[in-house]
């Protein structure tokens, strides 16, 4: 059976301030909120969405990292650094493009690529 990846919910202990720093930090655009304290964020093919879980301590995101492609990733990387993001993982070159790695407030692992030209 053939499946699509539809969303990926993180789970966050402090959901205003994850969404700040998905809206402020990353820009990211909130497209949806519901009841609850979720937020659907768009991130191209699959969702992004936040949950608030007010029992869960971070680091959440251990083990796991959700990438995005953007279209210049060196620029991204100097505006999100500069907005203040923990970067987890220098900018590098791998086999499938140029990344880094930032970190949310919850510990989640957030990979940002370009493919190369």
């Amino acid at each position: 059976m053939k499946t699509d990846l539809s969303f990926v919910t993180l789970h966050t202990a402090d959901y205003a301030a994850a969404l700040a720093f998905f809206t402020d930090v990353l820009g990211f655009e909130v497209t949806e909120e519901r009841p609850g304290a979720n937020a659907f964020v768009p991130s191209g093919g699959a969702g992004l969405a936040l949950r608030t879980s007010p029992v869960l301590q971070p680091p959440l995101g251990t083990g796991v990292t959700v990438y995005f492609t953007v279209p210049d990733v060196q620029a991204y990387h100097d505006q999100v650094a500069g907005r203040g993001a923990t970067i987890s993982e220098p900018l590098h070159d791998m086999p499938f493009g140029r990344t880094f790695t930032a970190q949310s407030p919850d510990g989640h692992q957030l990979g940002f690529w370009q493919a190369p030209a």
